[in-house]
């Protein structure tokens, strides 16, 4: 994906897939590196949102960087915008595939 398509979906609720066959939910956030000298993609798992968001309440950075992951543009096929009442669907969708995966161990 390009870095313009990757900016309609900034900070939207959304999911991700990715090259590695993953299908993630959560969000996408950007930060300006200064040693870098870019700009960076993070993101956001569903399951880390509100720990994410008291943290940057709280203004702790540390936390913050634990519960991000640095994403490679290059590494996203796609991202498609959830709406709310898609959410609860899909929550159930991924416990019953985790489930199935787990008793597959």
């Amino acid at each position: 994906m390009s870095t313009l398509e990757i900016q309609d979906h900034l900070h939207v609720y959304s999911m991700f897939s990715f090259k590695d066959g993953r299908k993630e939910p959560g969000i996408l956030i950007n930060k300006y590196n200064i040693i870098k000298g870019e700009v960076e993609y993070l993101f956001i798992h569903q399951l880390n949102m509100q720990a994410y968001k008291t943290a940057f309440e709280k203004y702790d950075r540390e936390k913050c960087t634990e519960l991000v992951e640095e994403i490679n543009t290059n590494d996203l096929v796609s991202i498609h915008q959830v709406s709310l009442s898609d959410y609860k669907i899909i929550m159930e969708l991924l416990n019953e595939r985790n489930q199935q995966l787990n008793l597959m161990k």
